[in-house]
């Protein structure tokens, strides 16, 4: 990581007091015009604007974006002001700035003052923000979509030019309607943006990554649901209860595997001896254990984890430990470690996908109702579908997902409500650790 020079801010000309800035956005060179209106306070940093001006006009922030200022320049041209990653990488240039350094009101003080918005540099797709009111008079209010025209164009229309060739295409398809704006759809993602702003996910974390393949107007509920997660927040004193929760009955099992193994019945199933120790030593319920073994049964769900986080396997009738189970008994937290870093569960891109969305649902405090919701959300608009094309639903996504959400079911992370679906009765420990997982 490169160490960066302080800077100052050239011409700074921040207002003593916020104020209400009512503000225009245009998309250039297109023709009828696209376009809208929004207030957002004063003192908004331009990296936070940049996300209100993608979530106010339909963008998807899939590609790098700048700000090219009018009214401020030096030698080498009109001042530009860019995202940190990109300055961390590269460096300052003499008319760079971080967006991260600059408000607002440094870059338009005055009412008919504006700043350009680059966005995709491929595609060249320039905006026009114009300053169209200072309200000084009215509390400080939240970000807010106030007006507009028609629709944002798709991520990859190829531009101003490519985008009148794709309207020429769609005209006869009725697929896209390029005069639909919804003021408050553009509202809600505006609300997320900014509670996604203060409440980001892990940088660099492959949970970040996943969700670069989003953007707020495919998936409204489970970006909402991220901002409700806080997974920037602490484990505070839940540490020890999160890793016993996790822990527990799998170190049961392998302890009792330890030394020869476990020999299992005709039927593949545990012996009556363990099924009573487990009954004793975990505190299960007694009608929770089969003691035929049946499929169903918390003993058999139990095996089938450690036998799908490689901890265990069956040979010739015996329950034996792997190389990787007896490696996690040897050293104290490898166990905890390992669980952690193998969530979610399952092998291929639709496993790990789906176990992602549901370890946000959990971390979110979702109740079993809105966690359907947002599985089939967050699938659907990754691009999964039933085999017919038809509309997933309860029974696709909970097979998409059905190693990480037996795991949890078992330790008691989720929970059903058996009261009240649309009330959540998973544990706040069980909040805490889908937000340590997705923070990897």
């Amino acid at each position: 990581m490169k160490v960066l020079p302080p800077r100052q801010m050239r011409n700074q000309r921040r207002r003593p007091e916020v104020a209400n800035f009512v503000m225009r956005i245009e998309l250039d060179c297109i023709t009828p015009p696209i376009w809208r209106r929004f207030s957002v306070p004063s003192n908004t940093e331009l990296d936070q604007l940049h996300s209100i001006v993608q979530a106010v006009m339909g963008w998807g922030d899939q590609h790098a974006h700048q700000w090219v200022s009018v009214h401020h320049s030096t030698d080498n041209g009109p001042d530009r002001y860019i995202a940190p990653e990109v300055i961390e990488r590269d460096g300052y240039q003499e008319d760079e700035f971080g967006e991260d350094e600059v408000r607002i009101d440094e870059a338009v003080t005055a009412v008919g003052e504006y700043v350009r918005y680059e966005y995709n540099a491929r595609a060249r797709w320039s905006h026009t923000l114009v300053l169209e009111q200072i309200v000084e008079d009215q509390p400080i209010s939240e970000p807010s979509c106030l007006d507009g025209e028609r629709a944002c164009p798709p991520e990859d229309s190829g531009g101003p030019i490519g985008y009148r060739e794709f309207l020429n295409v769609q005209a006869s398809t009725g697929l896209f309607d390029p005069e639909r704006f919804v003021p408050a759809e553009s509202n809600a993602a505006v609300t997320i943006a900014v509670a996604l702003h203060k409440s980001p996910p892990v940088e660099s974390s492959l949970f970040e990554n996943f969700l670069r393949r989003l953007s707020v107007h495919s998936a409204p509920k489970l970006f909402a649901a991220v901002a409700k997660s806080e997974l920037r927040g602490g484990y505070d004193n839940y540490f020890e209860v999160m890793r016993e929760g996790a822990t527990c009955q799998l170190l049961w099992l392998l302890n009792s595997a330890r030394v020869g193994g476990i020999a299992l019945t005709a039927s593949g199933a545990l012996p009556s001896d363990r099924v009573a120790a487990a009954r004793d030593e975990l505190d299960w319920d007694s009608d929770g254990i089969d003691v035929t073994g049946g499929s169903d049964s918390q003993l058999a769900v139990l095996v089938e984890v450690a036998k799908t986080l490689r901890l265990v396997r069956k040979l010739r009738g015996t329950l034996l430990l792997t190389r990787l189970g007896a490696s996690v008994l040897a050293y104290e937290g490898e166990l905890w470690r390992h669980i952690v870093t193998a969530m979610p569960l399952g092998k291929g891109e639709l496993a790990q996908e789906a176990g992602r969305i549901l370890f946000l649902t959990l971390a979110a405090g979702l109740s079993e109702s809105e966690r359907s919701e947002v599985m089939i959300e967050g699938l659907t608009a990754l691009g999964w579908s039933t085999t017919d094309g038809t509309r997933l639903g309860d029974d696709d996504w909970t097979w998409m997902v059905r190693d990480t959400l037996v795991y949890l079911r078992m330790i008691g992370a989720i929970v059903s409500n058996p009261l009240d679906q649309h009330v959540s009765a998973d544990p706040e420990w069980g909040r805490r650790f889908a937000r340590m997982v997705l923070s990897k």
